[in-house]
């Protein structure tokens, strides 16, 4: 079967390799789209993100073709939504209730673990289906429940935030990531959301997500935000969705005293704090990293009940081939959606 691996810092090759074989305890998914992350795009364009080689890709849709023996979760014909596969059960983070850093899951996970084949295939062999494999709910396209993953992490981010009812949030990154954390910080009980973006093109899907103000953030869109912010010195909550260091910066800049930094975006460069200008602050700066299976469980049910929108997600779909040609048109801007969704198998 067809799929790509990733070699390196813009180093992808178009390879065959043996389709997966479901073992005792084992499925495979064909695949129908998978999304090209930001993590991907981060990883083909700059070193420290993935330092070993794999097969790419790790939002993944499609059927389940084969079930191996002991498997009960899905069944052959199931539409499901391919994801990390935490839930070890018997690491500390697990036994504590946070499965999302589970000790094993990482090095495991399609399509990020080193040398693993993720979803930019034919087809994926899911060797922890209890953990990994969502049955999408009966109604909704693949083309909403693609975006399973990109709406995780912002969803994940603000449950996992201190933003309460009446709060001031403010975003980071109007990307597909910041997008979701716009729109899950509304729903949340955020009074007013600031976004910030550097393309002008996405200031209306911001909008349409649910933030109030978008602006540059250039000193005077910075200006503009502080003054809408003057009663508290700053936003209770500022999420950074960007995965940049200038993002970073910004988000601690309009944090107001003993305030929250919750930082989503991944990024391989380091970046320099001083702690004796951020610690009489006293900001809080809190990581956020992926999403819980259960939390994809309640997204679904949001999604399907029209409490979460899923449309100014715009949506390029392109064959697996082409995966490069658009990693380097969104990094350069000549292609502006939501996301790219790879066909491996063509339209299913």
């Amino acid at each position: 079967m067809r799929a790509i691996k990733y070699h390196g810092v813009q180093d992808l090759e178009l390879v065959n390799i043996e389709k997966p074989v479901a073992g005792p305890g084992q499925v495979v998914v064909k695949v129908a789209y998978c999304g090209v992350c930001g993590t991907d795009m981060h990883a083909y364009n700059h070193p420290g993100i993935f330092n070993w080689e794999l097969v790419l890709g790790h939002e993944g849709v499609g059927v389940v073709e084969e079930v191996g023996e002991g498997v009960t979760c899905v069944k052959v014909g199931d539409r499901v939504a391919v994801g990390p596969p935490g839930d070890c059960g018997s690491c500390y983070s697990c036994n504590t209730g946070h499965p999302n850093t589970c000790a094993n899951a990482f090095p495991n996970t399609l399509g990020i673990g080193p040398g693993t084949q993720g979803a930019y295939a034919e087809y994926v062999l899911s060797k922890f289906p209890e953990n990994e494999l969502f049955v999408i709910p009966e109604g909704m396209p693949f083309e909403q429940a693609v975006l399973f993953d990109l709406l995780g992490v912002g969803f994940h981010a603000v449950r996992r935030s201190e933003l309460k009812l009446g709060d001031n949030a403010v975003i980071f990154g109007c990307g597909s990531i910041g997008l979701g954390t716009i729109q899950s910080a509304k729903l949340a009980g955020a009074r007013t959301v600031i976004a910030f973006d550097t393309n002008i093109s996405t200031h209306k899907r911001a909008y349409d997500s649910g933030a109030d103000y978008v602006f540059e953030p250039t000193e005077e869109g910075m200006k503009k935000a502080m003054e809408l912010l003057a009663h508290e010195g700053g936003a209770h909550v500022c999420y950074e969705a960007a995965g940049h260091s200038t993002a970073l910066a910004g988000a601690i800049e309009l944090c107001m005293p003993n305030g929250q930094v919750m930082i989503i975006g991944s990024d391989g460069r380091p970046f320099e704090l001083v702690s004796a200008a951020l610690g009489p602050m006293e900001y809080d700066l809190k990581f956020s990293f992926t999403y819980t299976k259960e939390e994809i469980h309640q997204l679904f049910e949001m999604i399907r009940m029209g409490t979460f929108k899923t449309d100014m997600f715009q949506i390029l779909k392109a064959p697996l081939e082409d995966v490069e040609k658009m990693i380097v048109a969104q990094t350069q801007g000549t292609v502006d959606v939501a996301r790219v969704l790879l066909t491996p198998n063509g339209e299913m």
